[in-house]
């Protein structure tokens, strides 16, 4: 059975490219071997509620990837990237992979 890799999405960083940008998360995780699962979208700037919701998804599923369009994507919230990077790691072990779009 492959892996799970869940993505991640802030949608004010889309620019009316959702289904781009998800299709090529999917791509990346077909190339490397992954089922990916689900996106998961942050509608409000700073709100952090999607990337909650994704880190607790991880754990229940126990899977360790999450990809992103580009590492932006964990910028801009109330908590700087490297901190959601290692929050990522530490809670569910999780790497992340990213789609330079």
């Amino acid at each position: 059975m492959e892996a799970l890799i869940y993505g991640y999405l802030r949608d004010d960083l889309a620019d009316g490219r959702v289904t781009e940008l998800e299709d090529a998360m999917c791509d990346l995780a077909r190339a490397a071997g992954l089922c990916f699962a689900v996106t998961f979208h942050e509608s409000e700037p700073g709100d952090g509620t999607a990337f909650a919701e994704l880190t607790a998804e991880l754990k229940r599923a126990e899977a360790h990837h999450v990809v992103v369009p580009s590492l932006e994507h964990l910028a801009g919230q109330t908590i700087p990237r490297d901190l959601l990077i290692a929050k990522l790691a530490q809670e569910a072990a999780a790497q992340v992979w990213t789609v330079q779009c």
